[in-house]
Formats: structure tokens, C-alpha cells, sequence
């Protein structure tokens, strides 16, 4: 792990603030209604206050032991963890008392044992549904069809507060054109939209532009930050 530069954050930091800006000029929206959120997963503790510095208090996290061991050496009053990895249900004991929302609810089967784990732990957890929009086997997510159950049981049970969709696209020049990417992102939109849900948790470091375009409310940018 390369040493913490906090000018070299600074500036990447700035970097991306600035595609966020331009990206939401394109689409006739406001920066500010974009939540950038810094994933931290590879990186140690002392990350935490560069990305402070730079007004940022949204990290995100894809494994428990390392959300664990961020919030511990690191975490101050303020800061709002988001995880964004893939849920195995055991873990959700953990995650719910802890995070600020969790975007990658992909298994319907997770749902009773998540609102068990809320309730015990008293809060009521903002949760994005994750839905695979770009049809690959690699991708978690539920299929679109498995949706409107999922959300029926969702929204019955207390300790969850379903407050959005989230997706991983195809990534660009790699398995997927850009308008394939955009597509995976158009398509989570319109679900959302269809639905009621106000936020849409989507775009990554080589993608995050287009999903804005395509409505994302949360972008989830890690390597960008780092570089």
C-alpha cells in the first residue's frame, strides 16, 4: 500500500468533482444532488482524513473485517459508510447496526434475516436493491422480474427502508461499448422510475459520467481517487 499523498487526493478529488459538474451540466442537473462516495477498499485508515480534507464524509467499503478495521482505526462522528460489496447473509449482523445505507441487496433470500439484524440493532437501514440491468452471469443483482416481489416483502418489513436501485454496468472498453454501459444504466432508471424510488446507486470510477447522465444519484468511485 503507496503512502497517503494527501495533495496528489486533493487533486483527483478535484479531477472528478469537476467530470461530476460537467456531466451535470450536459444533463441539466445540480452537482450538489450527487453523493460522491470514496471507496476506500484498498486503502489503510489514514486515507480517511485526506478525503476529510477534501470535504468528503461517504466512504464505501465491500468487505466486513475492512469496514471494520476502517471505522476502528479511522472513523470519526460524521462519517456515513456505505457497503457496497456482495452480502452473504451471516454478515448482515454486522453490517446493519454500523453503515449508513447498504446498496447491494441482491438476494431476495437476504431480506427477513436483514430486517432481523435491524431491528435487534435498533435502526432502520437504508437499502438499495441491486438488480443486474446488464444480463452478465458475472454480475450480482436480482433479474428484473424478481423485482416487484422483492420490494413488496421489502417494504413490509420495519427495519428496511428501500430507498433505491443499484446496478454494475459493463465495464467500458473492456466488456461493454458505451452505449452498452449506458443502456444497463437507462434500464436501471426506468425501474426505479416505474417504482417510486428516488435514488439510483450507480457508475464507478471508468463509468461514473454516463451514469449520472442516466440519472445516478450515488456514484461509488474508488481507483479515480487513488491514482
Amino acid at each position: 500500500m503507496s503512502p497517503v499523498d494527501p495533495q496528489r487526493i486533493a487533486q483527483q478529488v478535484a479531477a472528478v468533482r469537476a467530470e461530476i459538474a460537467d456531466a451535470c451540466q450536459r444533463c441539466g442537473r445540480d452537482p450538489a444532488s450527487i453523493t460522491l462516495i470514496a471507496v476506500t477498499k484498498s486503502q489503510g485508515p489514514e486515507v480517511l482524513s485526506a478525503l476529510r480534507a477534501c470535504g468528503i464524509h461517504d466512504f464505501g467499503e465491500n468487505r466486513v473485517d475492512h469496514l471494520e478495521e476502517m471505522r476502528r482505526a479511522g472513523g470519526l462522528v460524521g462519517d456515513r459508510w456505505h457497503f457496497i460489496g456482495r452480502v452473504q447473509g451471516r454478515q448482515l449482523p454486522a453490517i446493519a447496526p454500523v453503515v449508513s445505507a447498504l446498496h447491494s441487496l441482491h438476494d431476495p433470500g437476504h431480506l427477513d434475516r436483514l430486517d432481523r439484524a435491524c431491528q435487534a440493532a435498533g435502526v432502520r437501514l437504508p437499502v438499495f436493491l441491486q438488480v443486474n440491468t446488464s444480463g452478465e452471469a458475472s454480475k450480482a443483482g436480482m433479474q428484473p422480474s424478481e423485482l416487484d416481489p422483492a420490494l413488496s416483502v421489502a417494504r413490509s418489513r420495519p427495519g428496511i427502508e428501500v430507498v433505491g436501485l443499484m446496478t454494475m454496468a459493463p465495464e467500458c472498453g473492456v466488456h461493454g461499448s458505451p452505449e452498452i454501459v449506458r443502456s444497463a444504466f437507462a434500464g436501471l432508471r426506468l425501474l426505479a422510475a416505474e417504482r417510486s424510488l428516488p435514488r439510483l446507486s450507480m457508475g464507478m470510477s471508468g463509468d461514473f459520467a454516463i451514469a449520472i447522465e442516466e440519472g445516478a444519484t450515488d456514484v461509488r468511485v474508488g481507483s479515480r481517487l487513488f491514482a
